[in-house]
């Protein structure tokens, strides 16, 4: 398990790292992309208007530079003169950075309309700004560099989780087998310092180990011994 998880993060590693270099070479692309300056359906002066056509399964964002208030000051205007409602902007519609550094806000956003002619009214005092969000996403997704980043982060960030789950109930699954406690079948050797598990019983050594030096010296003194009490005998 443990050899698992090494594997799995070293390989997340590669993709982070991979989406990593990627965004750098990205980043500028991408901006420039979804720059509304540089891709836009309409870009319409204050209390000005102009007709668009959009596609049917579209979603399609208006931006300003300054949004001063909650009101999007606009509308759009379909062929039968009906008022195309729309979404306000929600908390995943991120502002924008254009080239330029301009940061672009989102105050109206239209998913799927009819496909037909509309007429859009900018009622602001700021410019308003009208993109194509899926053609900008469809372009951003068949660059190189941003599949390379989205492969990178997406396959990166789950493996590096499921890498580091696996090492942390390796490293438990280990601790606990050196922990576990073992009955009386083994014995410690201080010498090696090693824990050696012995299921013979037979097998398992003295542990009054006596040295040549010790044996030797008690069979002098048990010499000694024997001689005195055989002249103690003789007399």
């Amino acid at each position: 398990m443990l050899r698992l998880g090494k594997w799995l993060t070293a390989i997340s590693l590669i993709f982070l790292l991979m989406g990593t270099l990627s965004y750098f070479y990205a980043e500028d692309e991408m901006i420039e992309i979804l720059d509304p300056e540089n891709n836009n359906l309409v870009e319409l002066a204050p209390n000005s208007s102009q007709s668009v056509e959009l596609e049917k399964m579209g979603m399609y964002v208006a931006l300003r530079v300054d949004k001063n208030n909650e009101l999007a000051e606009l509308k759009l205007i379909n062929s039968s003169g009906k008022e195309i409602e729309g979404r306000d902007a929600a908390w995943y519609d991120f502002p924008r950075t254009g080239v330029d550094g301009t940061i672009y806000e989102t105050v109206k956003v239209y998913e799927n309309p009819e496909k037909e002619q509309y007429i859009l009214y900018n009622q602001g005092n700021t410019t308003l700004w009208l993109i194509d969000e899926t053609s900008n996403q469809i372009e951003m997704f068949s660059n190189p560099s941003f599949i390379a980043l989205t492969c990178g982060f997406c396959f990166g960030i789950p493996l590096a989780i499921i890498g580091l789950l696996i090492l942390i109930i390796g490293w438990r699954r280990k601790k606990n087998i050196r922990l576990k406690t073992i009955s009386n079948e083994f014995y410690i050797d201080k010498e090696n310092e090693n824990i050696k598990i012995i299921t013979d019983t037979k097998k398992i050594p003295d542990p009054f180990i006596k040295t040549d030096l010790e044996v030797s010296q008690k069979v002098k003194i048990s010499d000694s011994k024997d001689d005195f009490w055989e002249d103690w005998d003789n007399q």
